[in-house]
């Protein structure tokens, strides 16, 4: 069985393919490295359409703590 895929739209993941760990929740948190660390990105769900679900950036983005 195939995992479902999330399809990112906006933000700095704009056209990423990421595989959803089976919950399709509204909003959702993917990581994005940058040179300035770790960020939490929020994306909200949109829609689904026959190759997966298709989410849009919400412009919340929180910078992982640093241990």
């Amino acid at each position: 069985m195939t995992g479902l895929v999330a399809h990112l739209h906006g933000g700095p993941l704009d056209g990423v393919d990421r595989q959803l760990a089976g919950a399709t929740d509204e909003l959702v948190e993917f990581t994005h490295e940058s040179r300035e660390g770790t960020w939490y990105v929020e994306y909200r769900r949109v829609r689904r359409d026959d190759d997966g679900w298709h989410y849009e950036a919400t412009g919340g983005m929180e910078k992982q703590d640093e241990e």
